[in-house]
């Protein structure tokens, strides 16, 4: 029986084949070499599979692949989580990369963790730059940074942008929802319920790299998404959040405020009634947030709906 390896990296895919080779050549450049590269095809019509039938006869590395019918990142996610074999699990999106050194400073900063605290970390957490080099988001307070996903968001207010890699056997406990109908759930809702019982070591220093404003490849991060989009995953999330972390309203006002106000307008996209919603909600502290805010939910619908119509105008015309 071989060896598992450290690392699995995961990569979804759906219909990236012009992207995926940035994953594809910064795994090759890695200098810690123990990892096996894990892909999943979600439906993709495009030639991806080709192409990683081709680079897993090119590399001294472990290609898995997988496929699956057009179902979204969540089960993708949940697929590769199952049928890892690394120590530790690190996402990379289809059109993102890693630096050279990513692996390897990872494995670096997990050592550094004093061996009986280790069991209370649940993975290694760095910064993310673009392909310029700029950073993106904030830096930790200090280096390193242990601190749980509550500390880090509700306390010290950090945004933007952050990657690592976690160790399997939390993630394993940690599964995302299998919605179906949507693309996506936000990544918010599993990364704070492992934030109760798990902290990570951050450190300031980029491990992923991020292609931003490329209109050359489609969405990116600072892509404009349409109200509707992946309406079922977001609508558990904002559920979910309200749900758990409502007493922290005062130290991050604006992400509940926008969770209340999205609500309503991503439960219509998703086919769910006022009256579902609001029962949904398990305080009254929550049901009156979202009731208070619905003028502003109404008037975000309106907006959007505005804009549909007459993007659909200017196309038929």
């Amino acid at each position: 029986m071989s060896v598992p390896p450290l690392f699995t990296v995961f990569t979804p895919a759906y219909n990236r084949a012009h992207t995926i080779h940035r994953v594809f050549d910064s795994l090759r450049a890695q200098t810690l070499r123990d990892f096996e590269w894990l892909v999943v095809n979600d439906g993709s019509t495009d030639h991806t599979s080709e192409l990683i039938a081709t680079w897993t006869k090119l590399v001294d590395f472990p290609i898995r692949y997988f496929e699956q019918d057009h179902s979204g990142k969540h089960f993708a996610h949940n697929l590769a989580v199952r049928e890892a074999h690394g120590q530790f699990f690190m996402l990379l999106d289809s059109d993102d990369a890693c630096v050279p050194q990513a692996l390897e400073r990872i494995a670096y900063y997990w050592d550094t963790i004093p061996s009986d605290e280790r069991t209370h970390f649940s993975s290694v957490v760095g910064l993310c730059r673009n392909q310029h080099g700029e950073i993106i988001g904030d830096r930790f307070p200090s280096d390193p940074f242990d601190a749980n996903l509550y500390e880090r968001r509700y306390i010290y207010r950090l945004r933007g942008e952050k990657a690592g890699a976690a160790r399997l056997e939390v993630l394993r406990q940690f599964p995302f929802p299998e919605i179906k109908g949507t693309q996506f759930v936000p990544e918010g809702a599993v990364w704070l319920e492992i934030g109760k019982k798990y902290k990570a070591r951050c450190v300031n220093e980029a491990f992923r790299i991020y292609y931003v404003d490329d209109e050359r490849t489609g969405p990116t991060l600072s892509k404009r998404r349409a109200l509707s989009d992946d309406a079922p995953g977001r609508l558990y999330y904002y559920v979910w959040l309200l749900n758990n972390d409502l007493k922290y309203f005062f130290r991050l006002p604006r992400h509940f405020l926008k969770a209340a106000i999205m609500l309503p307008v991503v439960a219509y996209f998703a086919g769910h009634s006022f009256g579902q919603v609001l029962k949904s909600l398990r305080s009254l502290q929550a049901k009156s947030l979202v009731l208070l805010a619905l003028p502003i939910s109404i008037l975000m619908f309106a907006s959007d709906w505005a804009r549909r119509a007459l993007a659909s105008a200017k196309v038929s015309g």
